[in-house]
């Protein structure tokens, strides 16, 4: 008889504390995350047929980002971006990812790491000068970078900081879609500030693009939608420790 009641008043203990597990479990944490952050390291002049190290370092926060989903370069030269070229990057050390490139031809290249980690994508994005370069081939600098698709846009003003997001107006399914932010504060272009886009449909765990500033105060991204559907789109913008602001918009896919 002992032994029957001390196996009950043990199944009520287990019970007990699974019951207190349960209801002692965190909360579910709805922080922004940490933005991924990309640095490039690529020489700023080599010669033509040179083979060069492309390396980009990533990292969250004060955390070196080891465990990427992809990191990628894509290459090519000014006025050519329809012929780019991708090199896959593997991981070195301490969040430094790397590839080889020859440059075959002088001019003015480009080269654009492409890091998905995380549930987030970046793609910061550096000129390399190949061989002589004519002045009027770099006067033009990121000019076919700036050129988006800026048809559609929302806007908003998140306390002092005017937050618009441009986009086309009607984005289609797996293509490349040019997406841009336009801040100011005061009447100020706002540079140097930390953008990302926050995007989901009907729920599903958002994707996470980390924009990047092409000219004062415009940061730009590129983004492949994969489902057809209306996205809410949250542009989190931080800057230091005075501006944290958001704005949500829709955006139908074809």
């Amino acid at each position: 008889m002992k032994k029957i009641l001390f196996s009950i008043m043990a199944g009520f203990l287990v019970l007990s504390g699974c019951s207190q597990s349960e209801e002692e479990k965190p909360a579910k944490n709805d922080e922004v995350p940490q933005i991924i952050e990309a640095v490039i390291q690529v020489p700023e002049t080599l010669n033509p047929g040179e083979e060069a190290q492309l390396a980009v370092t990533v990292r969250q926060g004060d955390e070196a980002v080891t465990d990427a989903d992809e990191v990628k370069f894509e290459i090519w030269k000014e006025g050519q971006k329809e012929n780019s070229e991708m090199a896959e990057a593997k991981h070195d050390s301490e969040g430094k990812y790397t590839a080889d490139h020859t440059f075959a031809e002088e001019g003015l290249y480009y080269v654009q790491s492409h890091v998905t980690a995380r549930s987030q994508h970046t793609m910061p994005m550096v000129s390399v000068q190949v061989g002589e370069v004519k002045a009027e081939d770099t006067e033009h600098g990121h000019e076919q970078e700036k050129n988006g698709h800026e048809e559609g846009n929302s806007h908003s003003h998140g306390g002092e900081v005017s937050i618009e997001l441009q986009a086309p107006d009607q984005p289609h399914l797996n293509e490349q879609t040019a997406l841009s932010v336009i801040l100011e504060k005061e009447g100020e272009p706002l540079k140097e500030a930390k953008v990302k886009l926050e995007i989901s449909l009907n729920g599903a765990t958002p994707q996470w693009v980390n924009m990047s500033e092409n000219e004062t105060g415009k940061y730009t991204a590129d983004h492949q939608f994969k489902e057809a559907g209306t996205y809410i789109i949250t542009t989190h913008v931080e800057k230091g420790d005075d501006i944290h602001e958001h704005t949500e918009t829709e955006l139908t896919v074809q």
